[in-house]
């Protein structure tokens, strides 16, 4: 009998619970009698657990429980592997508040030559300290829960065998880069692939990572390729299709992505079905406890209280206590001291500035600008460095400095520290940096770079841009040794710079002795004031074919997940639904930034413009002169989840623009709540209402945000100030001794 929050029934399974040989199906449905929403089910079966596919259409049952059909869908199903001696299944559902509930428990019969279970959770999960640091996580996430029902959780979700489910003919298709361990960014998962039907078009391609709410996701974008290769499909080449599915807050792990393809004649059908651990890599996610005896102690009672000690013991013990110290949060980040006295000698000096491509954006421009203006010094020389290619290049010739290109892929695709740090001497071989006094460089991305510097005794520092851990930042592109290489970058380095205090904090727990410094990056105030002087607004607008009576909102940087130009767009249609369409002026939006070539999230967004429809908001493609969209724009908007110092702020304030920011990181340090319109990420209703009172206050001639915002960054941020403080911190570093 279920219990009575529920009412359920198994439907399919093998006659008289005798299991057979092979593999075997159980299905039903499930609806709650008050109020309650299944979330995800599990089946035991023996010493095995099996996840099953929960939130599948059963319109009769959704009818008969709450009078229409649709999500929470009520069927269910599992494909279970017959056990050695099992003589018990049990099906728990869990509910929105993330309760298991046992549904069924059923005396089975198992075949005599059925496999033998799998090892015990004792030998397997809890052997893998990732585990441990998975159940620490989430102790700190939620921890009103008892450690010992989470340990088991998170135990079972590590041993539980997931039900995925592919494309079967008439459908043919492929989920794409979605691999057990998701990357998720800023609490949403980019899902990407394609789909077709050999007789019908699909009409609509919903997701689901919970049952109770559908997320929608483009379909008909092109794709030429499947065509060609299934030459017999219905729209084959607009079979890709694309979404960004915010995570659902609370719910078991693996979560489990299910996609419906809805067809032509009616019928809505699963393609895909996918078990995913979300692995977070920006944005905030649970973080560890901070680390101490008693948690840690409390985290191994839970463990074998779940059953899930390992043996041998204190082995594990050991490698648990370390990764745990290792990987929590300190409480306090190191103190930031004054600069670096200069030394009492200056000489001209050799620079080796490391930037990690050449692209027309934030860190890129900052390394050129640093370069430029190192050059400038007697007698000193720079050299550049850069794995990417790119536009800005030109820029440097231009200069006058030369960029020198340099392979790392052979480093950084290796798998152990032994064939890294080989790969690194190869590397540190080419660069021949006998001359060179000081290697600077530009975000952790180049890690390598000062590796190298330390490998060579050469003094270095380490301008770091971003405000995410090193742990989290790398953990999609490199194995954990080159990981834990980058985090001895950190210490290794002569000095660690930050843009921010905020970015500093974020990076606290790596810091091994007292050589962290956070100096501001800068903004060339001078050379924003001649561009001012030398391009009228009027002229700039006609040019850029904007209407020259309109209030023009422009969100400027790359598009990407990061800047949160979902958010920005979300907030705009917000915005439209307050303010009548017919209302003069008219508004115009503007996203400067598109790189070319295929991109999902730009995607998404161009999707959304064209079947809102948005005719007043336009994305433009990267251009060599983002001054021009400064100088047109009235109002700017940084929508980012995440910014260490952006210059593009800056950039607006200097301009004279009102700004509207989210107020993550360092741009706090850069703008208070009188100079801009702050509010929190990833908010669309909060950025609309900022939107809206930036709005106001410009149709009212009321500019003191504005005049208060282009005080404060001209007389903070200017780079006329700030680069002689860098250059004197580099001539510094370059004159301590590193034997």
């Amino acid at each position: 009998m279920p219990p009575p929050d529920w009412k359920s029934a198994i439907e399919v399974h093998p006659p008289g619970w005798e299991c057979p040989a092979e593999p075997f199906w159980i299905a039903g449905w499930i609806t709650s009698v008050s109020g309650l929403v299944p979330i995800d089910l599990r089946a035991t079966l023996g010493a095995r657990v099996f996840l099953g596919l929960c939130g599948m259409p059963r319109a009769d049952k959704e009818i008969e429980a709450r009078g229409q059909a649709g999500p929470p869908h009520a069927g269910f199903c599992f494909l279970l592997n017959p056990v050695a001696g099992a003589r018990e299944l049990t099906i728990e559902v869990c509910d929105q508040h993330g309760r298991w509930t046992p549904i069924l428990r059923q005396a089975v019969i198992s075949p005599a030559g059925a496999t033998s279970p799998a090892p015990a959770a004792a030998t397997t999960a809890s052997t893998d300290t990732g585990t441990f640091l998975r159940i620490l996580q989430t102790v700190a996430s939620r921890p009103r829960s008892s450690w010992k029902d989470l340990a088991r959780e998170v135990l079972t979700a590590a041993d539980a065998v997931p039900l995925d489910v592919l494309p079967s003919p008439p459908f043919h298709g492929a989920l794409e880069e979605m691999s057990f361990d998701a990357p998720v960014q800023y609490n949403r998962l980019l899902v990407t692939g394609w789909i077709a039907h050999r007789t019908q078009p699909i009409t609509a391609l919903t997701a689901f990572l919970d049952t109770g709410r559908p997320l929608p996701l483009v379909h008909g974008l092109s794709r030429p390729d499947a065509a060609k290769l299934f030459v017999d499909l219905v729209e084959g080449a607009t079979s890709r299709f694309a979404g960004h599915l915010e995570l659902p807050p609370g719910r078991p792990l693996p979560l489990a992505l299910r996609i419906f393809a809805d067809l032509d004649d009616g019928r809505r059908e699963l393609v895909f079905a996918k078990r995913i651990r979300p692995l977070i890599v920006s944005g905030a996610d649970p973080e560890l406890p901070p680390f101490s005896a008693l948690t840690f102690v409390r985290a191994v009672w839970a463990l074998r209280q779940a059953g899930g000690l390992p043996a041998p013991l204190f082995p594990w013990l050991r490698t648990a206590w370390c990764e745990f110290r290792t990987a929590a949060p300190v409480m306090l980040p190191p103190s930031s001291p004054a600069d670096d006295p200069p030394p009492q000698e200056s000489r001209p000096l050799s620079i080796l500035l490391v930037t990690h491509n050449l692209n027309l954006e934030g860190a890129p421009l900052i390394a050129f600008e640093f370069a430029r203006h190192l050059a400038t010094q007697p007698g000193w020389r720079v050299r550049v460095v850069a794995p990417e290619d790119g536009p800005l290049r030109a820029r440097y010739a231009e200069a006058g400095l030369n960029v020198e290109l340099v392979d790392v892929r052979p480093a950084l695709v290796t798998k152990t520290t032994e064939d890294f740090h080989a790969a690194l001497a190869q590397l540190a071989a080419q660069l021949d940096l006998d001359s060179v006094d000081l290697v600077a460089a530009n975000t952790m991305v180049v890690f390598w770079a000062v590796l190298i510097a330390h490998r060579l005794h050469k003094p270095s520092i380490l301008y770091t841009h971003e405000s995410v851990s090193v742990r989290r930042f790398f953990a999609p592109h490199l194995a954990p040794p080159l990981i834990a290489e980058a985090e001895t970058a950190f210490a290794q380095a002569t000095r660690v710079v930050f843009s921010a205090t905020a970015s500093q904090k974020v990076h606290g727990r790596i810091a091994r002795r007292d050589h962290f410094r956070v100096m501001p990056g800068w903004i060339d105030v001078a050379g924003i004031q001649a561009y001012t002087a030398a391009h009228p607004r009027a002229d700039l607008r006609q040019k850029l074919g904007l209407p020259t009576d309109a209030i023009v909102f422009a969100n400027i940087g790359s598009i990407s997940v990061r800047k949160g130009q979902q958010v920005f767009l979300e907030a705009v249609e917000r915005l439209l639904e307050i303010r009548p369409a017919t209302a003069k002026p008219p508004l115009v939006f503007l996203m400067v930034g598109a790189k070319p070539g295929p991109d999902p999230y730009l995607d998404i967004l161009r999707h959304r413009i064209a079947h809102r429809p948005l005719p007043q908001v336009h994305i433009i493609e990267q251009v060599p002169d983002p001054y021009a969209y400064f100088q047109a724009a009235d109002i700017f908007v940084c929508s980012s989840y995440e910014e260490a110092f952006p210059r593009v702020v800056m950039e607006a304030a200097v301009f004279g623009r009102s700004i509207v920011s989210t107020d993550v990181n360092g741009i706090p340090e850069m703008l208070g709540p009188e100079d801009a319109w702050l509010m929190p990420p990833g908010d669309p209703d909060r950025m609309a209402a900022a939107m809206l009172s930036a709005l106001t206050a410009h149709l009212a001639g009321d500019t003191t945000r504005a005049e208060r915002g282009q005080r404060a960054v001209c007389e903070r941020f200017d780079a006329a100030i700030l680069l002689p403080r860098h250059t004197r911190l580099l001539a510094a570093v370059a004159g301590m001794s590193m034997t």
